[in-house]
C-alpha cells in the first residue's frame, strides 16, 4: 500500500507542479466552468471538438493541488478521444470512486 501511496503522491505533485494543457484556448468551441464553493476551487475547461473528437483541450483556474492535478490528468486522458470513449472513461471513474468497479 505504501508503494501505491507514494506513486499517487508523485503523480499528484507532478501534475500540480507542472500541469499539462494549462491555459486558455481562445478558439474553443466548447467551454465548461466548475466551482466548488466549499473550498474555493474554480476551474474553466476549454475544448476544440470536431466530429465528436477532442482535438484540443486546456484548463485554467485556481484550486488546490488535487483540483489542479485532476484537471491536468483529465485533459491528458481525453485529448484525442471520441465522445463515446470519454463517456466510458467517466462511467469507469464513477464506478471506481464509488467502489463498484471490480479491479
Amino acid at each position: 500500500m505504501t508503494d501505491m501511496r507514494n506513486l499517487y503522491q508523485e503523480v499528484i505533485l507532478d501534475h500540480n507542479k507542472s500541469p499539462r494543457n494549462f491555459g486558455e484556448l481562445i478558439d474553443a468551441n466548447h467551454c465548461a466552468v466548475g466551482h466548488n464553493p466549499l473550498c474555493g476551487d474554480h476551474i474553466k475547461v476549454f475544448l476544440i471538438m470536431n466530429d465528436d473528437v477532442v482535438e484540443a483541450i486546456k484548463f485554467f483556474g485556481e484550486g488546490c493541488a488535487i483540483c489542479k492535478a485532476s484537471a491536468s490528468m483529465m485533459t491528458v486522458a481525453v485529448k484525442g478521444k471520441i465522445k463515446s470513449e470519454i463517456i466510458e472513461l467517466i462511467d469507469e471513474f464513477r464506478s471506481m470512486v464509488t467502489g463498484k468497479l471490480d479491479m
